[in-house]
């Protein structure tokens, strides 16, 4: 882990200072990346690591002049889980970050592989992730302070079935704890989307899973699905990303973050700095609607806007292959809750029920309780826009095609914002 990297995100040597980080697989790869990292940011970690690779970051952590502590634990038992517990709080008094990493993968179709592979990859990522929330989550609620990330991965993977379906749990795990906990409680809870990145569980994969996907390992690492890299991201910059969204997780409250948009933002991705706005210039006013009111007939030509734009989406996402297309289907579903194809039937029904009401057909009470649930997906759709405008800045190198496609998504990202804003204002 590079200090500079890390200066050059705007973190210093005391962002976490007094704090303690416990990383689960801290061992290796993300874990053992961003474990360097929280420590030369102030932190002192517990390596939660089932090998004994554990004792050497604790060793190299320790040699730099950090604190550190490992502890040989299976994230699975119980009886494990509290011996962690009882350490950290001995060694260090109070635990502040718990990082749910520690992960298994089986590889191997659904009718290949054995129950016992599904148990294991259940217990390990999903069942432990649990135990550890039960042990660390009370203390950090008691004291109003305290930051919970669980590490996700895209779901429905091709040959990694059991994986690919104990992380789309554990990303509904986290949903149902951040609908538990609600606002106020001083305790972040979100997830990290650490995307396709270089460490040794990801190689060997890839190694075996490349020729069942017809390609070779160069050409798997090579699809182009991490924003700025050619290839696999290295984990140093993983975890660099990740130690900001972990300084600044109160801003990621609830959400799925990632380290490209940090990245991105300090310029260090193609060397391309995010500007402290996002302009519009591209935008025009409503055309038929005085300021502060808004016809049906407006909301209308504004959903049949983005019904252009989703149907152009779903095409560009049929167009990829096999692994692209499952990628960029999870990645659009877990951000903005519903597939491609049921946003696009979303917005038939918006315009359907806008042309109804512009008639005098339709029921203005049914359609004001429907206005809330609409505002919801399209400011989701919004977002999700922007991250791929804010994507697009590290991805493209070439400025001209940089440009161009910084463009195209900026309007998608206005059609639905717009939109939002249309229905929230609207007079029926």
């Amino acid at each position: 882990m590079k200090a500079e990297l890390l200066k050059t995100l705007g973190l210093k040597p005391d962002d976490l200072a007094g704090r303690v980080a416990v990383v689960t697989g801290a061992g290796q790869g993300i874990g053992k990346e961003l474990s360097l990292a929280l420590s030369m940011i102030g932190a002192s970690v517990v390596l939660a690591e089932i090998k004994d690779t554990g004792a050497e970051v604790e060793s190299q952590i320790r040699a730099a002049g950090g604190r550190a502590l490992f502890v040989k634990t299976d994230v699975s038992d119980e009886g494990s889980v509290r011996r962690l517990f009882e350490q950290s709080i001995g060694m260090f008094g109070r635990v502040d970050i718990l990082v749910n990493n520690a992960v298994t993968t089986a590889l191997g179709s659904v009718l290949e592989l054995p129950v016992a592979a599904w148990d294991r990859a259940y217990t390990v990522n999903l069942k432990g992730p649990v135990l550890l929330i039960r042990a660390f989550l009370p203390p950090m609620l008691d004291r109003k302070s305290g930051v919970v990330v669980n590490v996700l991965s895209s779901e429905g993977l091709a040959y990694l079935a059991p994986y690919s379906a104990s992380k789309a749990a554990l990303q509904s795990l986290t949903s149902s704890l951040v609908l538990e906990l609600g606002e106020g409680k001083g305790v972040a809870v979100l997830n990290f989307g650490p995307g396709m990145i270089d460490t040794p569980t990801m190689t060997e994969t890839v190694r075996s899973l490349a020729p069942r996907m017809g390609m070779t390992y160069d050409q798997f690492t090579h699809l182009g699905v991490n924003p700025g890299y050619d290839g696999l991201m290295p984990a140093e910059d993983c975890a660099a990303g990740f130690a900001y969204i972990i300084v600044h997780a109160g801003e990621y409250h609830g959400q799925t973050a990632d380290a490209f948009k940090p990245l991105i933002q300090a310029g260090i991705l193609s060397g391309v700095k995010e500007p402290e706005t996002q302009p519009h210039a591209h935008e025009k006013p409503l055309s038929r609607a005085p300021v502060g009111t808004v016809t049906a007939g407006d909301a209308i030509s504004l959903s049949k806007d983005l019904r252009e734009v989703l149907a152009a989406v779903n095409k560009e996402t049929e167009e990829l292959d096999l692994f692209k297309r499952t990628w960029v289907r999870n990645d659009f579903n877990r951000k903005v809750g519903m597939s491609i194809r049921d946003s696009i039937v979303m917005g038939d029904d918006l315009i359907r029920d806008l042309e109804d009401l512009e008639r005098g057909n339709g029921n203005v009470g049914v359609f004001k309780g429907k206005v809330p649930y609409y505002i919801a997906r399209l400011e989701k759709l919004s977002v999700y826009f922007s991250a791929q405008v804010e994507n697009a800045r590290g991805y493209f190198k070439d400025p001209t095609q940089r440009e161009l496609a910084i463009a195209a998504l900026a309007q998608r990202e206005s059609a639905a914002r717009r939109l939002a804003q249309a229905l929230k204002s609207i007079e029926p």
